[in-house]
This record gives C-alpha cells, structure tokens and sequence, in this order.
C-alpha cells in the first residue's frame, strides 16, 4: 500500500513540476526567478525541471518530518490532488498548486538573501 502511495505521488510531483514550469512560463515569460539583493544586486536563479523536482521533494520531507510518513503521505497525496486541475488543453495549477509553488520559490529567495547577508557564495 506505501508502495503505491509512492507512486501516486511521485506522479502527482510529476504533473505539477510540468505545470508549474508552464505556469512560471505563462507568468514571468520565463523559467528565471530573479531575486533583488541589498545594494541594487540582482541574482537570478533559473529554474529548471530538476530545480522543481527537488523544491517538491523538499516540501514533502517537511510534510514527512512533521507529521511521520503515514501521516505526511497522506497530507503530501491530499495536498498534491488539490494543486492540479486538468482541463481539455492541458494540466494546470489550481489556486492550491500556486501556493505550494509560491511558498517554495520564496523558501529560494531567503535562502539566496541570506546566503548574501552572511557572506556566502551565490
């Protein structure tokens, strides 16, 4: 049952690193997420399929982690079948979706931020 579980959700993170990408596409023209730092520096980090992949990798160790794995498995499927719509074109993020992607793309903009602050390499 775990095993299927799985594989739910990995189809699910499938779908919605696609239509997230087309979603940053449809909104920025781009896959560029561009990030402004103190003393008018600007980094951009591009944000490819293997980038998405791990962001929502990231989140689902976070579900894992605070609620165990039976549990966060079923928060990580519930919370992955709300954030995709199908319509006849094609998958898209629902309202759900979007702030799960939003949410992690900000956790990238911190984390350049203060990699920036603290000296670090970028």
């Amino acid at each position: 049952m775990m095993e299927n579980k799985n594989v739910l959700i990995e189809k699910y993170r499938n779908r919605i690193k696609n239509a997230a990408l087309a979603w940053m596409k449809k909104k920025t023209g781009g896959n560029l997420l561009i990030i402004n730092l103190p003393a008018e520096k600007i980094v951009t980090v591009e944000i490819t399929e293997q980038y998405m992949d791990l962001l929502l990798r990231r989140f689902e160790a976070l579900a894992r982690g605070e609620f165990g794995t039976i549990e966060g498995n079923k928060i990580i499927n519930s919370s992955y079948q709300d954030a995709i719509g199908i319509n006849k074109e094609t998958e898209y993020l629902t309202e759900s979706g979007k702030l799960i992607i939003d949410d992690l793309l900000m956790e990238v903009v911190e984390y350049v931020k203060e990699k920036h602050v603290g000296g670090g390499v970028i």
